[in-house]
């Protein structure tokens, strides 16, 4: 049976927010927050209403799936959209340049569903599954993942769950508490990925080899001249 577990982030002034909206918060004892989201938990990961959760609630080497909206790009035509290549740019092209071109067939003629036009760009949901962590920052709290570019501009707010993946799925954890543990290093490393703190190039260190000086005179041979 899976619970539900709501998440909250950014403390804001209580007086901006309604009294129910406040009352929430109150039976929990914190300050309300700006954005609220729930995940789906198993009783075993559940924790208690106040508790702060840190970066190494997940671990180096985790799958984790990234929600979050894309960025918005606005009303944009069929090249920018989907990638169109567009008209020719001269030989009888007049103004439809950027134009997607014919849009319906002859026969029936009628537009088919699912046919590429210009309209909004971005602002949907975009999920990445199953991409590893590589690397977390113990001291600014930041997760790096391996994967393509994380949906959304820069600052905006994405969800990061534990990976629903059958194979790469990890056993419940409710959080990590820092009380109960000793103090991390800044910086946590996956042994596949190159630590920018270590030497890139190493050589090995050779031994100086000994040599023999020779006592009394050197005898030199001399060469016949060739006439």
């Amino acid at each position: 049976m899976l619970g539900r577990l709501t998440v909250g982030v950014q403390s804001d002034d209580p007086q901006k927010f309604t009294a129910a909206y406040r009352g929430i918060f109150e039976k929990a004892g914190v300050l309300p927050k700006q954005k609220l989201a729930g995940f789906a938990i198993t009783p075993n990961a559940q924790i208690q209403p106040g508790t702060r959760l840190y970066a190494n609630h997940f671990t180096v080497g985790q799958y984790v799936d990234v929600w979050g909206h894309t960025i918005d790009y606005g009303f944009q035509g069929v090249m920018v959209r989907w990638g169109f290549k567009g008209m020719p740019a001269t030989h009888g092209v007049t103004k439809t340049h950027r134009r997607p071109g014919s849009i319906g067939t002859a026969g029936q003629a009628c537009v088919k569903p699912g046919k590429k036009m210009p309209g909004h760009m971005g602002s949907e949901w975009r999920a990445l599954r199953g991409i590893q962590i590589l690397r977390i920052n113990t001291a600014e709290q930041v997760l790096y993942v391996k994967g393509p570019n994380v949906p959304g501009p820069v600052g905006a707010l994405i969800y990061v769950k534990d990976s629903g993946v059958m194979e790469k799925r990890n056993p419940p954890f409710p959080t990590f508490y820092p009380e109960e543990c000793d103090p991390l290093p800044e910086e946590q490393f996956h042994d596949s990925l190159f630590q920018y703190t270590e030497p890139t190039i190493e050589y090995p260190e050779e031994k100086a080899t000994s040599t023999t000086v020779r006592k009394g005179p050197v005898k030199v041979k001399k060469q016949a001249k060739v006439k």
